[in-house]
């Protein structure tokens, strides 16, 4: 089937990245089980689900971090691929397909290995859930959680599409000083934007206006997307 629409390209990137959300599944659930084995073989306690818990923990994080970057990256692959840019299909569907896809395998992953955790939270000391009053602040947390990474994916397209196009019209010499600038300044907004999303994930619900938060969030997400799909429109040559 062409690819003419967004859910047809959407489909097919989600497919080419699903196998790396797989693998980094597998490679953390092995090296929890190895790390299990060698442990309680050194003299560790009885097994139990806390202590494979414990184990696998560790191996979830550095997993997701690593899934995250990886998916990152192929996302941007997209930008510039001759064959992506060369199907019939709008500037803005690709956009929207390519963070699609992204988010979706990135869900894909962080729902197993959140089954897998709970799974064994459950084994070892039943089903505790939250009270009633916490729902809203632990909805709120993966709402925003949810959001960030978006941003994230967006604003990391936008500094690498503007890295392109202004690189473009400089010669060969001035290139590496820019990429230590652009570098530079995105380094200067992470911690920035890092630090107020860290103040807000800790901040009581009651203390500030949930709402106008994600409104922000989408508004700064939308604008970003917006100058994004111009660059990919044009500006971003494929290599």
């Amino acid at each position: 089937k062409a690819m003419t629409n967004t859910w047809t390209m959407a489909k097919v990137l989600i497919r080419q990245r699903f196998k790396t959300a797989v693998n980094t599944f597998i490679v953390t659930i092995v090296a929890a089980v190895i790390t299990v084995i060698l442990v309680y073989l050194a003299g560790s306690p009885k097994l139990s689900p806390q202590f494979i818990y414990s184990m696998l923990s560790p191996y979830v994080l550095f997993g997701t971090i690593y899934l995250f970057i990886r998916l990152t990256i192929k996302q941007e692959h997209t930008w510039v691929n001759n064959y992506y840019r060369a199907v019939p299909i709008t500037n803005l569907k690709l956009y929207a397909a390519n963070l699609f896809s992204t988010a979706v395998n990135f869900a894909c992953y962080s729902l197993a290995e959140g089954l897998v955790l709970g799974g064994l939270e459950f084994s070892g000391r039943g089903m505790h859930l939250p009270a009633a009053s916490a729902w809203p602040e632990i909805i709120e947390g993966f709402i925003i959680i949810a959001l960030t990474c978006l941003f994230i994916w967006a604003f990391v397209s936008l500094v690498h599409m503007l890295s392109v196009t202004i690189m473009a019209f400089l010669p060969e010499t001035r290139i590496r000083i820019v990429q230590w600038g652009i570098y530079l300044v995105v380094i200067v907004i992470a911690s920035y934007l890092f630090n107020q999303l860290q103040r807000l994930l800790f901040m009581p619900l009651h203390t500030y206006n949930f709402g106008a938060v994600i409104a922000v969030f989408l508004i700064i997400f939308t604008l970003i997307s917006a100058i994004n799909v111009y660059l990919l429109e044009k500006w971003v040559e494929t290599k």
